[in-house]
């Protein structure tokens, strides 16, 4: 789905890789992927986008930035990042040797721990 400014928002994390041209399987609302298997041309840099999910990313062995919204952080290996949905994303892969990306939708969050899921964790609002 296209937004203002040419920005598109994804729903899942392999609508997201399918417009980078590079294949993932993903058939549920969660999925959990090598970052390294996937981007096996470094350095990378992805366009801007947003997402209708929420996103862990586990650098172990690498070296980039990840943009969100308009704050840019460069990162060395032992990081974890976490971003709920709505926000503007990029990143930028300089080094990648092992790292890993795991992804959710609100619609898994509520169905396999519950449905009030916000009042006891309202920072997956924030």
């Amino acid at each position: 789905m296209k937004e203002k400014n040419d920005i598109i928002l994804f729903d899942k994390v392999v609508d997201l890789y399918n417009s980078l041209n590079i294949t993932m399987e993903q058939d549920s609302e969660f999925s959990m992927n090598s970052l390294l298997e996937l981007h096996n041309k470094i350095p990378y840099k992805s366009p801007v986008f947003r997402t209708n999910y929420y996103s862990f990313v586990f650098i172990k062995n690498g070296k980039g930035n990840y943009t969100t919204d308009e704050q840019t952080f460069e990162y060395d290996s032992s990081v974890l990042y976490f971003t709920n949905p709505g926000h503007l994303k990029a990143f930028e892969f300089w080094e990648l040797k092992e790292a890993y990306l795991i992804t959710f939708s609100e619609t898994f969050l509520k169905e396999n721990i519950h449905q009030n899921i916000f009042e006891d964790f309202p920072f997956l609002l924030a």
